[in-house]
């Protein structure tokens, strides 16, 4: 085949490539934040508070099925806009496994952080139990001076299955089709 005849062919592949990719199913979020708000608990501790959608897509339900692990992790920071971007000034995170054991049909909640573990009989209501842990966070050490002047600081959370907790080939599919985590930016709101 010659040099030219290769070229005019190859806009015909870009585009039933193009085509391809837009006949895949359409990117399913794993778990979503859908409310965030915050409370202070003294002068220097707030407590981040998360509405989390806990909606597993059938490749995540199928893999919990089959003994696969589940790992998923909050963030929550105190930032300040400045006119560079923004500057972190604390930061906490949250990690917390999912586990299906089937010899007794039930669901193990672990949090990473701190141990603890609940057995839930549904998945619902293991989902519900992730959804509560993932979504308190405490940012201890606050400045005292950011309750006075809220307007110059903000919070931001992040929720995202963690990758490398995975197996290998669930790892290269969720990079590939996308449909086993969330692909949401952080969300931020002021701290007033």
């Amino acid at each position: 085949m010659s040099g030219r005849a290769y070229f005019r062919r190859w806009p015909a592949a870009v585009l039933f490539g193009l085509l391809g990719v837009l006949a895949m199913p359409s990117l399913a979020q794993a778990v979503e934040i859908r409310t965030a708000n915050h409370m202070w608990l003294d002068d220097t501790t707030v407590l981040v508070r998360l509405g989390i959608d806990m909606r597993l897509p059938a490749v995540l339900e199928d893999a919990l099925a089959n003994g696969v692990t589940l790992e998923f992790e909050t963030q929550a920071r105190l930032e300040r806009s400045g006119r560079m971007g923004r500057d972190t000034l604390k930061t906490e995170a949250r990690r917390v496994k999912l586990q299906y054991f089937a010899l007794n049909r039930h669901y193990l909640v672990t949090a990473v952080t701190d141990e603890r573990m609940d057995l839930q009989p549904t998945l619902g209501d293991a989902l519900d139990q992730v959804a509560r842990r993932l979504g308190r966070l405490r940012l201890d050490g606050v400045p005292e001076s950011a309750r006075d002047n809220p307007g110059e600081l903000g919070l931001a959370a992040h929720l995202t299955l963690v990758y490398s907790a995975l197996p290998l080939p669930l790892q290269l599919d969720a990079g590939l089709r996308g449909d086993l985590t969330t692909r949401q930016e952080w969300w931020r709101w002021p701290l007033d």
